[in-house]
């Protein structure tokens, strides 16, 4: 009984010893070490789409009603030290079905600024996934004030939609900061 007791408190001793120890250890606020991030730093927004794939599809009837519901958001963002950036998805709201198994998207993202055209090829294999996408570095700079088109056009293949996908192409206006 007296080592039955004696282990018992032994065992909550050492539990609070160690529970100490770690909390102790964990300084309450711990110490700021921010980097700020001016905004020439932090890649800023300057175009974006979104809408149904049907919308500017470059393929018939049948496979636009195989895709009704597939729909294609494409922003462009711009720093100083990369230039611009231009991020392509294809997928289907959450609350829509049926979903795609996508397998790839291809494609080329065009910008043209000042009379002058850059582009840049693309490709992303998927596993049946009901979302695809993929960022572009098209590398292409200017100066603050600049106005141009970003221009993306591509092919996207998936395992359940009717004619096996289709092709597309978008454009939107930019302007950099």
């Amino acid at each position: 009984m007296f080592i039955k007791k004696f282990s018992k408190r032994l065992f909550t001793s050492l539990v609070a010893f160690c529970m100490f120890f770690s909390v102790s250890a964990v300084p309450a606020f711990a110490a700021e070490t921010t980097t700020e991030i001016t905004d020439t730093q932090q890649p800023v927004v300057i175009g974006e789409y979104d809408g149904y794939l049907t919308d500017v599809m470059i393929s018939d009837g049948v496979t636009k009603r195989a895709v009704a519901n597939v729909r294609i958001n494409s922003y462009a963002t711009y720093d100083e030290d990369d230039g611009i950036q231009v991020h392509v998805k294809l997928y289907v709201p959450w609350y829509e079905s049926p979903k795609p198994e996508f397998t790839g998207m291809t494609g080329t993202v065009n910008v043209l600024m000042n009379k002058k055209s850059t582009n840049t090829a693309f490709a992303e294999l998927a596993d049946g996934e009901e979302t695809i996408e993929t960022d572009v570095d098209t590398g292409r700079t200017g100066n603050s004030g600049d106005k141009g088109t970003v221009s993306v056009s591509g092919v996207a293949t998936a395992n359940n939609a009717l004619a096996g996908g289709g092709a597309f192409a978008i454009s939107y206006p930019v302007t950099l900061p």
